[in-house]
């Protein structure tokens, strides 16, 4: 069998993925390396697995509208090539209908399954011919099971979206995590200025913007044209969501200072906060992987930064240090933040992983508490939307934490969602156009 047909790889891919418990990306990245694919068609296969996973369960849903045996009795491969199909016929229109058919039953004969090209053909020509009226649950009746099969979540995050936000802003939240993320970068502006960089990807043919909040970001379109530029392999500036980046202005650290990152790993924020140092004084960088901290060493050697010292340790346990100026928790968290770029997330989640987190989370937070000097910042950050993870962190912190009051984020931060509770932020995709976040400041009295 070639492995140089987009489609078909991508439901080997597919089906990967749904037997190992490894992230999509590095299934991605795995089946790249192997595939003698064009540039067209490593975008299209991009494209094509990714979409796919992150509609799953809505192609399923219309699946089984148009086929007369049940989703589970169909062999998987081809259950991967009939997805494929849907997802093209549904979200691309940039493809014809006719090559979306012609390309599936092609690959379902490649395949070499008896009879699945013949079934393949009739099931996506009934899916083009009543495509206009797929039924779907009442949102009025069902509002949760709507939202999950409409928009491909599973039905626990959608409950929970309704319960916190309501219907609408929950199908809003749906729809953004569902757009194609912008590629934005965090640049290191001790070697480049915004103008610079801008003017640099410009001459490349890109559409460049400013950030939405933070000074020393752009995204790009297309952002291929940031994967392979001198300038990243310069350490002019670091691929990074603009949510990410408003963490070390969060800690805005000032050149001279001890700073400790406990959860440093693969250095995005760490790197960031050596560069508001102007690479002045000393960032602790742990991490409990050796093998994670070493992309924290790759990344600050690549940007030039010399003040990071990379330790190993456990967060949730005591580091035995002296206390610093400032110090940063990006603790680990449930990722639902990001499914935008990792559509992954929402299939591999489960409902009693994030009460564990937060269980981790204020271990952490504990041990943190001890390492920030009288006057200096503690700040908390989860790339997550989660109530148990954010909000309830931040308040169970103050209130068992007396030594600490609320700190203050910078003034052009976005606006705060809660007028009671200032040095915190809740960032929300369909509110902000950046990854879900939440971060928090606490300012240490004694």
């Amino acid at each position: 069998m070639e492995k140089s047909d987009a489609r078909l790889l991508a439901a080997l891919a597919l089906q990967e993925f749904e037997q190992s418990e490894d992230f999509l990306g590095e299934i991605l990245d795995s089946f790249l390396q192997q595939g003698n694919l064009s540039s067209l068609d490593r975008s299209l296969f991009t494209e094509l697995v990714y979409g796919t996973v992150r509609m799953k369960l809505n192609l399923d849903h219309i699946l089984q509208q148009f086929s007369s045996r049940k989703l589970g009795q169909i062999e998987p491969l081809v259950r991967q090539v009939l997805r494929i199909g849907v997802y093209q016929l549904v979200y691309l229109d940039r493809i014809p209908d006719h090559a979306a058919v012609s390309e599936a039953v092609n690959s379902a004969r490649r395949l070499g399954r008896r009879g699945a090209a013949g079934f393949v053909n009739g099931i996506l020509r009934a899916v083009i011919r009543g495509k206009d009226s797929i039924a779907y649950p009442d949102p009025a009746v069902e509002p949760a099971k709507y939202l999950a099969v409409r928009y491909s979540f599973p039905q626990w995050m959608s409950a929970r979206w309704v319960h916190t936000w309501g219907f609408a802003a929950a199908e809003q939240l749906c729809r953004a995590f569902n757009q194609p993320p912008a590629t934005t970068l965090r640049l290191n502006t001790r070697q480049i200025s915004v103008p610079e960089a801008v003017q640099h990807f410009q001459a490349r043919g890109a559409v460049v913007q400013p950030g939405r909040f933070a000074p020393d970001v752009i995204s790009l379109s297309p952002g291929s044209v940031a994967l392979d530029d001198e300038l990243f392999h310069k350490g002019a500036y670091y691929i990074q969501d603009e949510s990410s980046a408003l963490v070390a202005h969060a800690i805005n650290p000032q050149a001279g200072e001890v700073v400790y990152d406990l959860c440093s790993a693969p250095g995005g924020k760490t790197t960031h906060l050596a560069q508001l140092m102007d690479d002045t004084g000393e960032i602790w960088a742990w991490d409990i992987s050796a093998e994670r901290l070493a992309k924290v060493e790759e990344n600050s050697r690549r940007q030039g930064l010399t003040i990071i010292r990379t330790l190993q340790g456990d967060a949730s346990k005591p580091l035995g240090v002296l206390p610093a100026d400032r110090a940063l928790v990006d603790a680990p968290c449930s990722g639902l933040g990001t499914m935008s770029h990792r559509p992954d997330i929402r299939w591999r989640r489960k409902p009693a992983e994030i009460q564990e987190l937060a269980n981790l989370q204020r271990q952490i937070m504990s041990n943190a508490a001890e390492l920030v000097k009288p006057n200096g910042l503690l700040v908390y950050s989860v790339c997550t939307i989660t109530e148990e993870e954010g909000p309830e962190i931040a308040q169970w912190f103050l209130s068992s934490h007396p030594q600490f009051a609320p700190g203050t984020l910078p003034d052009w931060f976005p606006e705060p969602s809660d007028e009671a509770a200032p040095h915190t932020r809740l960032i929300l995709p369909h509110v902000h156009g950046i990854d879900g976040f939440f971060i928090a400041a606490f300012s240490k009295l004694r």
